[in-house]
């Protein structure tokens, strides 16, 4: 006989078939079935499954079901539907389905499934259990929905969160998340390595922007083609690699490997470009923590980067060390900003031909609280890396502004100041503007100071670099190079750049009178400066021998621990107080 089931929404009968051996009850039966769950059923396939029997095989489905599945309702009904599975069975969300429907309990799951024409569909499914008999669940009443646009939809959406659009490897959150699955499933000892782009700026600026996204994701598609099994891209310029190693001696093999896939030339916008890269990695076993192998890696290539020649830098526990003590250094000059602990110590320079003081180089120090007078090499290149050096340089020459129109009042001879500064303030500030209002401010007569920039900062020719170097002059400063011959030995700028001062570098001036080739270079970059009328400071001055033949060879000015050491503004106040003004 047939049983019928009567929704609560009046008008729709489901005819299903009833089991023979049911009981031997030959009666119309009416039961009332809950579709209130049921959405959009133009579009949403029903389907009902038999619970009493062990299969639960499928006794009714409608049209929808017909059209989203491809099988007619003869195809179906009498069959489980996990003929619909396919060969993919093993779908977590299958399970899921099972477990629910052994403990009759409403489910929803979304899983694969496969039309009749074996393509493969998204199916969200909905089952919910339907008490017919003495309260138990006799069946389940199941509501399919077609959402394979939709997910596919969410999958790009979700890949796009993941994945670096320029390059296709890997950002930075997505490297973690597959690390940490790479570390769960695989017991060998996984490497970590991070290189960075050396010179990457100069390639955007050089090239253009867009020379600069094709080389990484030329350095992308070389990293891939080697097979790792993670790439990723977790910054402008650098990139991550997790590779799983058989054994921790493979290391540099697996190093060599990517060094190698980088060590051709990239051909970028028709021009050929060599880049170098730093790279460091670290080794560690999948019980680690990945964000600290991440963490270590990092550190490992900041090491790579601060070395002369990139060497590939593995992490070591100093590094850690050195990171912290890195943090604790910036808190500490964040601090001495506000309590105001930099300022200037200033050595005389001597005019030779007279033994005169004719002015003095201003030398930064920072007058630590519990460490007492440090000297610039330990902290200024920290102060560049975290851009403190601005408002460090800021307040710098401003102060030594005021204190060259101060010592300045009443003399008929004026003494030159100089002042070092950072290339970095020629990046991040437009420094004739600002060393303009630094003089209107402090009334000082611009041609009383001097900028120094040591000779490895003057590598950028650049036309930019020397309207700046113009716009400087135009306001009345001196311009030095400063460690002259130590950088790179480029004479060029000596003509491009409109300096008027070199400072010869100690390390030519120490020995001076028992190296003919000391003397000889000297005395090339003496004529050198006066054909082009620059003056000469020699520096790091320590004997009267050193002192006398610099003054035969002709060098005009010279500073050192022969004429003094650098002392505080009001003890060189009081020293140039009592020369003649």
């Amino acid at each position: 006989m047939d049983k019928i089931y009567k929704s609560d929404f009046g008008d729709l009968i489901l005819p299903v078939l009833s089991r023979d051996q049911r009981d031997g009850e030959h009666d119309q039966l009416t039961y009332k079935v809950d579709l209130n769950s049921l959405l959009d059923l133009s579009r949403d396939g029903i389907l009902v499954g038999d619970l009493t029997d062990r299969d639960c095989p499928l006794i009714y489905v409608d049209p929808a079901f017909e059209r989203i599945t491809g099988y007619t309702k003869n195809e179906v009904i009498g069959k489980n539907c996990r003929y619909l599975q396919g060969g993919d069975r093993l779908q977590a969300e299958i399970e899921y389905l099972r477990t629910a429907i052994d403990n009759r309990i409403s489910v929803c799951a979304t899983f694969r499934n496969y039309r009749k024409d074996g393509e493969m569909f998204w199916n969200e499914l909905r089952l919910t259990p339907i008490n017919f008999y003495n309260g138990q669940p006799t069946h389940y009443l199941g509501l399919m929905r077609d959402v394979t646009v939709r997910k596919r939809a969410l999958d790009r959406v979700e890949h796009s969160a993941r994945i670096d659009l320029l390059t296709g490897a890997l950002n930075r959150d997505a490297f973690a998340d597959e690390l940490t699955r790479l570390a769960r499933e695989k017991s060998e000892p996984i490497l970590v390595t991070k290189l960075d782009v050396a010179g990457f700026h100069d390639i955007n600026s050089g090239y253009g922007y867009d020379a600069g996204d094709e080389v990484l994701a030329q350095i992308a598609e070389r990293i891939r083609s080697v097979g790792f099994a993670i790439i990723s891209r977790t910054g402008c310029n650098e990139f991550a690699i997790a590779q799983p190693l058989g054994h921790p001696n493979n290391t540099l093999e697996t190093i060599n490997l990517i060094r190698s896939a980088l060590a051709s030339d990239f051909l970028v916008s028709g021009a050929t470009i060599n880049i170098r890269f730093a790279i460091g990695f670290v080794v560690g076993v999948s019980t680690l923590d990945t964000t600290k192998l991440m963490h270590q890696a990092d550190l490992a290539l900041r090491r790579s980067k601060s070395s002369n020649f990139l060497e590939v830098s593995e992490f070591k526990a100093e590094d850690e060390m050195r990171s912290r003590n890195r943090i604790r250094m910036t808190s500490e000059m964040q601090q001495a900003l506000a309590n105001d602990e930099f300022g200037f110590q200033y050595q005389p320079k001597i005019d030779l031909s007279t033994g005169a003081i004719a002015g003095a180089e201003a030398l930064l120090r920072w007058r630590h609280g519990l460490f007492g007078t440090q000297l610039p090499g330990s902290f200024i290149a920290h102060a560049e890396d975290t851009g403190l050096i601005l408002e460090i340089s800021r307040r710098g020459l401003r102060a030594a502004a005021d204190f060259a129109a101060r010592i300045n009042q009443g003399r008929s001879r004026a003494l030159n100041l100089s002042i070092n500064v950072s290339a970095i303030e020629f990046r991040h500030r437009d420094m004739p503007s600002f060393v303009n209002e630094i003089i209107s401010a402090s009334g000082v007569d611009p041609r009383w100071i001097t900028l120094e920039l040591t000779e490895s900062k003057m590598a950028e020719t650049s036309p930019a670099m020397i309207a700046i170097m113009t716009r400087l002059r135009k306001l009345g400063v001196g311009l030095s190079i400063d460690d002259f011959g130590t950088g790179y030995a480029n004479l060029r700028y000596l003509e491009e750049f409109p300096i008027t001062e070199l400072k010869i570098d100690r390390s030519f001036i120490r020995s001076l009178g028992q190296s003919r080739s000391k003397t000889i270079i000297v005395e090339a970059i003496v004529r050198l400066s006066d054909e082009l009328g620059f003056q000469i400071v020699a520096e790091g001055i320590e004997t009267h021998e050193e002192c006398a033949r610099l003054r035969d060879l002709g060098c005009h000015f010279g500073q050192g621990f022969l004429f003094g050491k650098a002392i505080d503004p009001e003890a060189f106040a009081e020293v140039v107080a009592q020369t003649v003004a």
